[in-house]
């Protein structure tokens, strides 16, 4: 029995999906780094340690920048792949479960180093 491609709507929207998701997550970290998203908005690493104080928030966000950088991006990419490749079977498969994994490692790299420097920048602030 013979896979038949997903066809090249459900791969744009798929594709698109996946590479809005993760170019939002580098954008919405990237300003949290930066300043520009304060810890009252709807954004960002939201853990009890990292919403304590600006300093908390902002070290959180500068610290998981590399990984959303590395990941998200190689999520971002995976999407544009993923798009491009709706007419066959394996290439597709591949590229949109790199993509989807490099997304789900994203969020769990900026929930887990967010949380470590969040907690280091409060206890030295005590």
């Amino acid at each position: 029995m013979a896979l038949n491609p997903p066809g090249i709507a459900i791969a744009i929207v798929l594709g698109l999906l996946l590479l809005v998701g993760n170019l939002l997550a580098i954008f919405a970290t990237r300003m949290a780094a930066t300043g520009r998203m304060d810890r009252a908005s709807m954004g960002g690493i939201r853990t009890s340690s990292t919403r304590l104080s600006d300093a908390t928030w902002e070290a959180a966000h500068r610290a998981a920048l590399p990984w959303v950088y590395v990941l998200n991006g190689i999520g971002a990419v995976g999407g544009v792949a993923t798009m491009c490749l709706g007419l066959t079977v394996m290439p597709f498969l591949i590229s949109c479960g790199i993509s989807v994994a490099c997304t789900a490692a994203g969020a769990i790299a900026q929930l887990v180093v967010g949380e470590r420097a969040a907690s280091r920048v409060a206890e030295q602030a005590q």
